[in-house]
């Protein structure tokens, strides 16, 4: 079973480099986070964006994203991080 959370992302900015989103993100510690891959959601929680790479520095940090839907966010971004709840084990003795 797989249980989602949503982190506050940011906010977008433009469209850059054939057609892919920058979002101006907020200061959160994205190497713990990790968020390359996972899904942006808007506020009304359709899927937006797939993240491709985190640049820019610690202070400022901007996220580069595919598109998944033709028109642009207008709302604050979240990201939605799946999290697999592990199998217990039992002990064969």
């Amino acid at each position: 079973m797989t249980r989602s959370r949503l982190i506050e992302l940011g906010t977008y900015e433009k469209k850059t480099l054939k057609n892919k989103y920058l979002i101006k993100a907020n200061k959160n510690d994205y190497v713990h986070l990790n968020p390359i891959g996972k899904i942006i959601i808007d506020e009304q929680g359709k899927r937006v964006a797939k993240v491709i790479d985190v640049i820019g520095n610690i202070n400022e940090p901007y996220i580069l994203a595919y598109p998944l839907t033709e028109d642009e966010p207008k709302t604050k971004l979240y990201l939605e991080i799946t999290n697999r709840e592990s199998k217990k084990r039992r002990n064969r003795r």
